[in-house]
C-alpha cells in the first residue's frame, strides 16, 4: 500500500522529530508505506546519505483471516474467540523483534540507528519488555519512540512523540 497525501505529510513533518540526531543507519520495514516514510524522514532531516536498508523482521503483526477488516470485526473476533488461530501471536511478533533489535544494536556500537516499523510491532516489543507506558493509548502514526540498548537491557527513553 503506497503513503497517501496525509501519510506524505505526517512523514515529511516527522522529519522535525529526528532533527537532532545523526542518524548512522536506517532501517525499514519492507512494506512500501515504511519504506516512503523513512525516505521522508531522511530526506526532510538532513540524514538522507546513505541507503535505506529493509529487513522483514519489522514487517507488521500478520493478523491471519482479519488481514484488512475493520477494527470492530477484528476485535469482535477477539471477544469471541473465533478464527484467532491464523493471527501471528505475540510472542512471534516479539522473538523477531527483538531478534532485529539485539543483532542491530550488537553489531552497530555506539551508532543512532532510525527504525520504521509498524504500530503493533513496537507495541508488542515494548509491551513485553514491561516498557510500555501503563496507558491504553496507541502509538501515533509516525510517532518516535527513543530506544537505548545497554548490551544487556533495552530503555524506553521517549515515548510516542
Amino acid at each position: 500500500m503506497e503513503l497517501n497525501a496525509t501519510g506524505i505529510a505526517q512523514a515529511t513533518k516527522a522529519a522535525d522529530k529526528i532533527l537532532e540526531f545523526n542518524i548512522d543507519l536506517a532501517f525499514s520495514s519492507p512494506l512500501k508505506r515504511a519504506v516512503k516514510t523513512a525516505a521522508l524522514m531522511l530526506e526532510h532531516s538532513g540524514n538522507n546519505n546513505f541507503i535505506i536498508e529493509k529487513d522483514n523482521r519489522l514487517i507488521e503483526k500478520y493478523f491471519g483471516d482479519f488481514e484488512g477488516v475493520t477494527f470492530d470485526e477484528y476485535f469482535t473476533a477477539l471477544e469471541n474467540n473465533k478464527g484467532l488461530e491464523t493471527i501471528e501471536t505475540d510472542a512471534e511478533v516479539f522473538k523477531r523483534t527483538n531478534d532485529f533489535f539485539a543483532s542491530k544494536y550488537n553489531s552497530h556500537e555506539d551508532k543512532t540507528i532510525l527504525v520504521v516499523c509498524h504500530g503493533a510491532l513496537i507495541r508488542i516489543f515494548l509491551r513485553t519488555l514491561g516498557l510500555y507506558p501503563k496507558t491504553n493509548i496507541l502509538i501515533n502514526n509516525t510517532a518516535l519512540n527513543v530506544i537505548d540498548f545497554d548490551w544487556k537491557n533495552f530503555t524506553l527513553e521517549q515515548f510516542n512523540i
